[in-house]
């Protein structure tokens, strides 16, 4: 089963994903691999690479656009691939203030 979990930074994201898949491999901080291997000059990783792991991510998208193209480019690649990983996703989950809200289950 692939769990997506998003949300803002610091809003359980982590502990949520801990408890609803303990069996699970859990891919967390999704933002800071896409980060990396853009600085390091390797390929994005795609959405089936995190196929039946639960994946958390910091949403990216909110607030004021950065000045520099690379926080840009980072922020469009990973608000894609959390685009693929959602479409593939049994279960997609949006945490604010601790409280999660399923945005997506598939019977």
């Amino acid at each position: 089963m692939t769990i997506l979990i998003v949300g803002g930074a610091a809003q359980g994201k982590s502990a949520f994903a801990r408890h609803i898949s303990p069996e699970t491999e859990i891919v967390d901080n999704l933002q800071d691999i896409v980060r990396e291997a853009m600085q390091e000059g390797k390929p994005i990783p795609k959405a089936e690479t995190f196929l039946g792991k639960t994946v958390v991510c910091n949403e990216l998208g909110c607030g004021v656009v950065p000045m520099d193209a690379m926080e840009r480019d980072w922020r469009e690649h990973t608000g894609r691939l959390c685009c693929d990983i959602a479409a593939r996703a049994d279960r997609v989950y949006r945490m604010c203030c601790g409280i999660p809200q399923c945005i997506k289950e598939e019977a």
